[in-house]
């Protein structure tokens, strides 16, 4: 295969490409709808408007074959990284590459990337067994090239085609009667129904988030000053992300209705089959009856009849209640690699040596993505059972 580098330098590049970027994007393995041109360019201008904007393509015939965006980080006076357009916030920018992924495209990119400026590339949303993360591994391997993986969080993702009542059985019986239990003390506060919003017309969807992030704010993170409504800037990042996405056909907002009253909320980002739940927020007052995972329940009951519906996936770090719903899980790893050398690979070498000093688990350098078993048990260990409360308040 006859391959050829492009660079986009500038976020103006990446929109006059992002016709090429989204049908690269929907050619690739990845799922999230936020790693699209659009909805990286909306990342980049409100968390890195200052930062410097690099991608490497490779194409080849004039089709795009695999692109990284990266943005610069300044650490020292010696050491610029590219890093993965990501934080806690939201996932932005990821590795692209035409599934499956061919062997000379990512050699190719190996090679350009020496031609940044970037002494070590970052990348904190590496998918631990993902074919094009790990092709891209293998070709630094190949050049010997050094690269540092750490596991950071599992994540979990619930293949929803099947028989829905087979799936249940796989519940624990402990998970499968409290969802029972639940499910009938909240019916008594009114009918309850899941409300899930897939075609909101754009000028609409400010409104129906603000109710979401209402019931966000009433729990412990409005107290705590980290709700998106008391984060400055993020309820407007929020809504014109999920503008965005309904203009594509790509946001679903899911809400938890008993009676006339809202119980529960999902902000959830829908591509290629695969429902994405980015936050999950209840309303505090009805905390003993889980009315997050009863919402969670009605979303994957609906799911396993909706024949285009591939998977649910948690996002986010698994927890004990995401453990609850037995899902298949995915390590999410920091992926560090030097393509120059130099002062890079000491670097490189640096970071280990003083991370060996600070942690137990020994070093991951070398290990082939296929051999890496990264699975805590803290993830899996469900919180102790609490008595319910004996009435339901009003």
């Amino acid at each position: 295969m006859t391959v050829e580098i492009l660079h986009l330098d500038s976020v103006a590049e990446l929109r006059r490409s992002a016709g090429a970027w989204d049908d690269l994007w929907a050619r690739s393995a990845v799922t999230y709808p936020t790693a699209q041109a659009a909805l990286v360019v909306q990342w980049l201008e409100r968390f890195a408007p200052e930062a410097e904007f690099r991608t490497v393509v490779v194409q080849s015939g004039g089709c795009w074959q695999a692109a990284l965006p990266l943005i610069s980080r300044r650490r020292g006076r010696f050491l610029t990284l590219g890093v993965q357009p990501c934080n806690p916030w939201s996932s932005a920018g990821d590795l692209l590459a035409a599934d499956p992924p061919a062997e000379s495209v990512f050699d190719a990119l190996v090679d350009a990337l020496e031609d940044l400026p970037f002494r070590v590339l970052v990348c904190d949303e590496t998918l631990l067994g993902s074919p094009h993360w790990r092709a891209l591994d293998q070709a630094f391997l190949r050049r010997r090239k050094k690269t540092v993986l750490r596991p950071r969080y599992a994540v979990g993702r619930v293949e929803v085609r099947g028989d829905w009542e087979a799936y249940q059985a796989r519940w624990s019986r402990k998970h499968r009667q409290k969802m029972a239990w639940a499910l009938r003390q909240l019916a008594r506060q009114g009918q309850l129904r899941l409300e899930l919003l897939s075609r909101l017309p754009p000028e609409d969807v400010g409104r129906c988030l603000h109710c979401g992030w209402e019931i966000e704010d009433r729990s412990w993170k409005g107290k705590s000053g980290t709700s998106v409504l008391r984060t400055p800037g993020m309820e407007g990042f929020y809504r014109r992300q999920a503008e965005l996405l309904a203009e594509r056909g790509q946001l679903e907002l899911a809400f938890l209705r008993g009676g006339d009253r809202v119980l529960a909320f999902c902000f959830g980002q829908t591509a290629k089959g695969v429902f994405h739940s980015v936050k999950t927020a209840y309303d505090p007052v009805w905390a003993a009856y889980s009315p997050g995972q009863v919402l969670r329940y009605l979303l994957l009951e609906r799911f396993f009849r909706e024949p285009e519906r591939r998977a649910f996936d948690f996002l986010g770090p698994m927890t004990a209640a995401h453990a609850a719903w037995r899902p298949a899980q995915t390590t999410v790893a920091r992926w560090i690699a030097a393509p120059w050398g130099g002062w890079g690979k000491w670097a490189l070498q640096g970071y280990e040596f003083w991370r060996s000093k600070v942690e137990s688990r020994r070093s991951i350098f070398d290990f082939p993505f296929s051999t890496l078993d990264f699975r805590p048990s803290t993830f899996l260990t469900p919180p102790p059972r609490r008595d319910p409360p004996a009435a339901v308040p009003r």
